[in-house]
């Protein structure tokens, strides 16, 4: 386990009483939660305890009904997924999908579209603005392969690459964004016990790079290995809140999600 008194910072993301629901069913109850600053915080819960619908919250994919959230003291909760990913949140997705045909390199390339400003007369000229934007692109796409490791996927179609191979490009894809904080979605489902390694190996040294990295993940040991604190849900609402070790002791939670 990583000691959490290692790591201390301010709040970098806040939510105050989220509510969200789906023609009357809640799938957010009256929810609280903090992140922060250059921490590893999971969120845990059973299938659905609101974890997915907390991530498209604060991600401006879902719209609640009432609340607050804030990522560094600014309210984003009427921002457009766009708008928030410009201020420094970036995000994966459990499936990563794309076009079949396309390598690492353009899905990278494509991720920082919400970086440029060039105009499409500029791009088609491939001149002033449309140039510098794109070789600054490419510096920074080529840092984050190296980084990733994920060079020999450079010119690989994804329709040739292994589920565990689109889940490192997932992550390179969120990182070329260049975000301040990070939500990875359960990057371990599906994976074997190499790929966890490697991803594992990845998520802490983004850490180690400074990243505020929020976990989704039912995988438990992971989970408790490389978090400096867990918020569990339930049923929309916040169970208990506290580091590893806390959270191993809380017997609701022993019990019903980790098995302990």
């Amino acid at each position: 386990m990583i000691d959490s008194n290692e790591v201390t910072g301010a709040n970098i993301l806040k939510g105050e009483d989220i509510h969200l629901s789906f023609d009357g069913v809640k799938a957010l109850d009256g929810l609280d939660f903090s992140v922060k600053a250059g921490r590893i915080v999971s969120v845990i819960g059973p299938n659905g305890a609101g974890k997915t619908c907390l991530i498209n919250c604060i991600t401006g994919y879902y719209r609640p009904q009432q609340g607050r959230i804030t990522f560094n003291r600014q309210d984003i909760l009427h921002q457009r997924p766009h708008q928030i990913a410009r201020l420094g949140i970036s995000r994966t997705f459990q499936d990563p999908t794309t076009y079949p045909s396309m390598t690492a390199l353009d899905i990278l390339m494509a991720g920082r579209y919400i970086h440029t400003r060039a105009t499409i007369l500029d791009a088609m000229l491939f001149f002033g603005r449309s140039r510098r934007e794109e070789l600054e692109s490419r510096q920074i796409v080529e840092e984050i392969i190296q980084f990733t490791q994920i060079e020999e996927l450079r010119k690989v179609p994804v329709a040739a690459m292994s589920f565990g191979q689109r889940k490192q490009v997932e992550i390179a894809r969120a990182l070329v964004m260049q975000p301040t904080l990070i939500i990875l979605d359960e990057p371990m489902s599906g994976l074997d016990e190499v790929m966890k390694e490697i991803i594992t190996d990845l998520i802490l040294n983004m850490f180690d790079r400074g990243m505020t990295i929020v976990l989704i993940e039912h995988d438990a040991q992971v989970v408790m290995e490389i978090s400096h604190s867990i918020i569990v849900l339930d049923n929309g609402r916040r169970l208990t809140e506290g580091t590893p070790r806390e959270i191993s002791l809380d017997k609701r939670v022993a019990e019903a999600y980790l098995g302990l």
